[in-house]
């Protein structure tokens, strides 16, 4: 019973973190103003409009559902093949990006990287007790060194 506040507060947290995530693009916010605009003008044809579109998709998972149950299996290929389709591209990409990094041999190189928009992070350095480690790599710090 205890962890009803909580889940509560986490909900409103979470809505609220994407309410403001949408609410960070000017043409959703636009879409939004629009939208409101349209409620103020005529709330009972807009509340009209919302009753009919809700009705029109729940005609439309209601069939969803109904050719799912006649033939499972002829759906879940159909459906199968409409999401390869839509994925193609993606996959298509990737297998072009294949060369760049071997299965068989994984990138050992270390990549040194500095955070300038985030304050910097150029006093990061690897402390390590060996020093072949410090010829290869410039933020690499033998420990010995420190003394």
């Amino acid at each position: 019973m205890n962890n009803k506040p909580s889940l509560l507060r986490t909900a409103l947290v979470l809505g609220g973190t994407a309410v403001a995530a949408i609410l960070s693009k000017k043409e959703n916010r636009d879409m939004l103003v629009n939208e409101f605009n349209k409620a103020k003008q005529d709330p009972n044809a807009y509340k009209a409009s919302l009753t009919e579109k809700a009705n029109n998709l729940t005609q439309v998972a209601k069939e969803e559902v109904s050719k799912a149950k006649e033939d499972p299996n002829a759906y879940k290929a159909n459906l199968t093949d409409k999401v390869m389709e839509k994925a193609a591209p993606v996959i298509d990409k990737v297998k072009g990006n294949e060369g760049d990094f071997p299965k068989n041999q994984a990138d050992t190189r270390e990549q040194v990287t500095t955070f300038d928009d985030e304050g910097g992070a150029s006093n990061i350095h690897i402390v390590t007790d060996h020093s072949n480690v410090t010829d290869n790599n410039p933020t690499a710090v033998d420990k010995n060194d420190l003394k």
